[in-house]
């Protein structure tokens, strides 16, 4: 099994967890990048990636975003999803939960990744908290924003919403992804929900 997050604090959340259930153990994969802002016109070529590379490294100059910088460098998240996708080619009984909360950063991170993922339609689950509660650590009722906000117990419940990413969502989804791409405005948010069953919020752009 491989999870997937797309924030630092996410991944040391669901470690934790496994401390506390054995059979979600597997290895986390951490999307550094915050797909949320910056330019993403042709995203997937090698102009597209070297020009975000580029605003990246004018961005982390006032230090702000340190948070997608790995040994003082932007991280490669392509580098990650090719071994990713080897690793899934070798090993075809191997799976992955893409996990994800009702915020900016894991939707867009969503998807930028599963628009490179169709071939493996069947083995990618996506667990999406949204509108479901948890109780926090005072014992009291939330709806998560962000992953990490949950407390490690209760990755049980938040189990139970892994299902597939259908194919037709494989077909729909990048749809909206390619939109916002060839937008490319600076700043994406989320404003409003979808009845899509997989990612039910839409992005919206801002420059």
């Amino acid at each position: 099994m491989i999870h997937i997050v797309f924030q630092k604090s996410d991944a040391e959340v669901l470690k934790k967890a496994f401390e506390l259930e054995p059979s979600l153990q597997g290895d986390v994969i951490l999307i550094h990048d915050e797909f949320a802002v910056g330019p993403v016109a042709g995203i997937y070529t090698t102009e597209g990636i070297e020009a975000r590379k580029a605003w990246w490294r004018e961005v982390l100059a006032g230090g702000d975003y340190d948070g997608i910088v790995d040994n003082g460098t932007v991280a490669d998240d392509n580098a990650t999803v090719a071994a990713l996708k080897q690793r899934l080619e070798e090993d075809k009984q191997e799976f992955v939960w893409v996990w994800a909360a009702q915020n900016k950063h894991d939707v867009s991170g969503y998807y930028w990744l599963m628009s490179q993922l169709k071939d493996f339609q069947g083995r990618i689950f996506i667990l999406y908290l949204n509108n479901l509660p948890f109780i926090n650590e005072k014992g009291q009722i939330f709806y998560p924003v962000n992953l990490f906000d949950i407390p490690p117990r209760e990755f049980l419940k938040a189990r139970r919403l892994a299902r597939p990413i259908t194919l037709s969502e494989f077909e729909i989804d990048p749809d909206e992804w390619a939109r916002l791409c060839q937008e490319d405005t600076g700043v994406r948010i989320l404003e409003g929900e979808r009845s899509c069953p997989s990612i039910p919020t839409r992005i919206l752009t801002r420059s």
